[in-house]
């Protein structure tokens, strides 16, 4: 019998506590993303793994059920909907919840993700300010100001976000590649005016043969006909070994025209450092 997928699991699990779960509780976080077709599982942990989420507001009490855990605070009536018959945080408390509570690269993933499925960042930022005083409400500033929509998998996200806390510029995401004047192909990120990119290459979509084929050749002829430099990054070099791939990055800017001031290079040669030194866990 062919096992149930985590996705599966995850959504019989909910489907099953929200005949349960008293009125006051609502799902939130990871899970009232999922709900809302965000995948905000960490990298390392599978979906089913996790607990479920559960918002209720301050001072009510929290439902003890095994396998959930509950956060207390404000959550006025107007941030609880329905979807699909389950009552959960909107699309726009979640993706702010996510921002707030998440570990932050998680949390730049996350808001990433919604942003791509068309959540408006304007509406997030000011639906920011109805949230100061709260608990982390500071960090979410950060995390918007990071957050690009141009992410199609959490690893670019991750990625990205390294390039930057190592100090370089920010890289643009989904940039097009034309040929006969029309986008041919697009690079996860990068440095037009370097010619310089950085692609991530997921477990899920990368390890098949045809798409490492058809990945080598599309790099190959972007290569060839537009002289761009492409470092390609997996999983292994972004969360566990981040310098080599840093380094090379630096390097090949360098080597292409970017002329950072002497100061900033010296914060980038520390940081990287620091990183051969300490692997992030």
């Amino acid at each position: 019998m062919e096992r149930p997928s985590p996705s599966d699991v995850l959504t019989a699990r909910v489907r099953s506590l929200a005949s349960v779960l008293p009125a006051h509780a609502v799902f939130a976080e990871r899970t009232a993303a999922w709900l809302w077709g965000v995948d905000a599982s960490s990298m390392g942990v599978g979906r089913a793994d996790r607990p479920i989420e559960l918002a209720v507001p301050a001072g009510r009490a929290s439902p003890d059920i095994p396998g959930c855990r509950t956060r207390g605070g404000h959550l006025p009536a107007e941030d609880v909907t329905y979807l699909d018959g389950v009552r959960v945080t909107t699309r726009e408390r979640t993706a702010l919840d996510c921002a707030r509570w998440l570990p932050r690269l998680e949390a730049i993933a996350a808001l990433d993700q919604f942003l791509r499925a068309g959540t408006d960042a304007a509406l997030l930022r000011r639906r920011m300010r109805l949230l100061t005083g709260e608990t982390h409400a500071r960090r979410l500033r950060e995390v918007l100001t990071l957050a690009d929509a141009g992410a199609m998998l959490p690893g670019e996200t991750y990625t990205r976000i390294r390039v930057m806390d190592a100090g370089l510029p920010r890289p643009r995401t989904q940039i097009p590649v034309p040929s006969s004047g029309r986008p041919r192909f697009f690079l996860d990120m990068g440095y037009e005016d370097h010619l310089t990119a950085v692609e991530y290459d997921g477990e899920e979509f990368h390890t098949a043969r045809a798409h490492c084929r058809r990945d080598a050749a599309r790099r190959t002829w972007i290569r060839e006909h537009h002289g761009w430099e492409i470092i390609v990054v997996t999983k292994e070099d972004v969360l566990f070994n981040p310098a080599p791939f840093l380094e090379t990055l630096t390097t090949i800017l360098m080597h292409r025209g970017w002329s950072p001031a002497p100061a900033r290079l010296d914060r980038i040669a520390a940081k990287l450092t620091r990183l051969r030194r300490h692997r992030p866990p």
